[in-house]
Order: C-alpha cells, then structure tokens, then sequence
C-alpha cells in the first residue's frame, strides 16, 4: 500500500500537477541522532539483559535437570521414567512459553518507550513543512508520504466510481 501511494504521488507530480513544493527526509537518520532514541535504546538494552539472565537461569535448571535423567533416570522405573520425562516436557514447554512471554514483553515496552520518540519527529516534520511552504514531504528511507496539505481527491474519485 505504501508503494503505491509514493507510485501515484510519483505519478502525479510527473504529470504537471507539480507547482507544489516537495521535500524529502530520511526518518531513520533523523530518529538515530535523537538522544530521546537512544535513551530509549538503552533502556531496552538494559531489560533485555536482565530477560536474558532469567532466561539463562531456566536454560541451566533445565540442563541440570536433563543431565541428572541421564546420568540416573534411564536406568530408574518405569514410573519414575516417565515422571522425570514430563517434567522434563514441561519445563522445555516452560522455557519456551517465557521466552516468547519475553519477547512480547520488550516488543511491548519498545512501542510505548519509543512512541513519543516516533511522535516528536514527526511534529518536528510537519513544523519545517509548513514554516517553509513544503506541501508534501517523503520518507525517503520507506517511500512513505509524511506530510500532506494538497486537495484530497477522494471525493471526486468516489462520484467518478458511483460511489
């Protein structure tokens, strides 16, 4: 969808509706020298490292666990066996269900720490768009239109539809 949006501004501006003034900005350079940014990657950093930690803590009780079924629960009774077994099964399902627990997690925390990052960027785009006059600005890095004061034509594609 982004493709064909930056296609048909494309379109346009190549067909002589271009008396407007156009600006482009690579957002992701923008983003990297805010030092809102890379506060924010600190921060997640930081809980990534101490998710690793816990996730290692599980990885090793897991291994220690496996390793004493070896060395001892093959050679136990069927009961025991099977009893070692699944709860060797559950803690691999375990260990499994919390890493995905923790990915949700950082993807959670990385949305709300950078959200207001995304947002005053975006603020500040618009602010130099129309301090300087500029109708529509892209996204050079993503080809997304940032950045829109021109006529909505909607209407007008809708009654030449019938809609």
């Amino acid at each position: 969808m982004k493709k064909i949006v930056f296609v048909l501004v494309c379109a346009l501006f190549a067909a002589g509706v271009s008396a407007q003034k156009i600006g482009h900005i690579h957002s992701d350079s923008l983003l990297m020298i805010m030092p809102e940014y890379e506060a924010a990657q600190t921060q997640l950093e930081a809980l990534s490292v101490e998710y690793e930690k816990a996730l290692a803590e599980k990885e090793a009780e897991l291994q220690t666990k496996y390793n004493d079924y070896v060395e001892n629960g093959q050679n136990a009774p069927e009961a025991i066996r099977q009893n070692k077994e699944a709860e060797l099964q559950q803690l691999q399902q375990g260990l499994q269900q919390f890493a995905v627990t923790i990915q949700n997690d950082l993807d959670k925390e990385q949305a709300k720490l950078l959200q207001p990052v995304y947002d005053k960027a975006k603020e500040a785009i618009q602010a130099v768009a129309k301090a300087n006059g500029y109708t529509y600005i892209l996204d050079a890095s993503t080809g997304v239109l940032l950045f829109n004061e021109g006529e909505d034509i909607m209407p007008l594609v809708k009654t030449h539809l019938g809609l």
